[in-house]
């Protein structure tokens, strides 16, 4: 079976899940939509949640994904498709941030529609301006930010599960404590020199008007709170940074292959 025949089988197979979250989204909007238009715009804070949960939308759509084959006991034909362990996960890593992908975009979509309703509503009309020009501006930031954030977390899902069926007994708790090992001695690394000579190229960011802070008081003309904010200064991000954390992403994954080609038993 080719990889992208196990890709579209991921699909396939993921489909129902993927269109209930989809529907689920836009029943949320529905609802936010109804408060800010109804009640207040500041609802629009709510919106928040929305995006940092696709953090761990990775981690729990890999668990699952691997569990339903030794749930509905497909793992035997599953480890016995003439294929390597490399192919057969990622295929399901990259079913699951495809539709990741497109969560977070419709996402993103959401938010910037809801943003533009509530301009109208905020008694003043500098704080929905300026949400809006900044999130046009810096929105790829976020994305990019938690789309990688994401992809790190669904492979500490997939070592953690292939270390549970490697090592019967313990594997899960083997499994965490070498993720919560391996996380501490890497953030260790990010301080060094040879992390930052690694990562600091290719500067994507240089801005002095990204927001640091927000602070709330009340109009004197009135009841409902406006926002003033603080910019920070020297905000640098590097395409270096995102590469090298991609390449953790496939290092990690490809260990967990490994795992699955001489450890995992159906």
């Amino acid at each position: 079976m080719s990889w992208l025949a196990l890709y579209c089988k991921e699909l396939r197979l993921t489909r129902t899940k993927f269109l209930f979250n989809i529907v689920f989204l836009m029943m949320v909007a529905v609802l936010f939509f109804f408060l800010i238009d109804r009640y207040s715009a500041f609802f629009i804070t709510l919106t928040v949640p929305l995006i940092l949960v696709h953090l761990f939308y990775m981690f729990f759509a890999m668990l699952d994904s691997l569990r339903q084959e030794w749930k509905h006991k497909t793992s035997v034909f599953w480890l016995n498709i003439p294929t390597s362990g490399w192919q057969l996960l990622s295929a399901k890593f990259a079913a699951a941030m495809t539709q990741l992908l497109a969560s977070l975009l419709a996402t993103f979509l959401i938010i910037y529609y809801l943003l533009k309703h509530s301009a109208t509503i905020f008694s003043d009309p500098t704080i929905p301006y300026l949400l809006i020009e900044q999130y046009e501006q810096f929105w790829w930031i976020f994305f990019i930010g938690i789309f990688i954030a994401s992809l790190q977390s669904g492979v500490v899902a997939t070592f953690i599960y292939m270390m549970a069926k490697s090592v019967r007994k313990l594997g899960w708790l083997l499994g965490i404590v070498i993720s919560f090992a391996s996380g501490w001695l890497w953030f260790k690394f990010q301080q060094t020199f040879i992390y930052k000579s690694l990562t600091e190229w290719g500067v994507v960011l240089h801005e002095a008007e990204l927001m640091e802070s927000f602070y709330f008081h009340f109009d004197s003309l009135g009841s409902e709170p406006s926002l003033d904010m603080e910019i920070a200064n020297d905000v640098i991000l590097y395409v270096g940074t995102s590469i090298v954390d991609l390449i953790l992403v496939v290092v990690v994954l490809y260990i967990s292959a490994w795992l699955l080609d001489h450890k995992v038993e159906a």
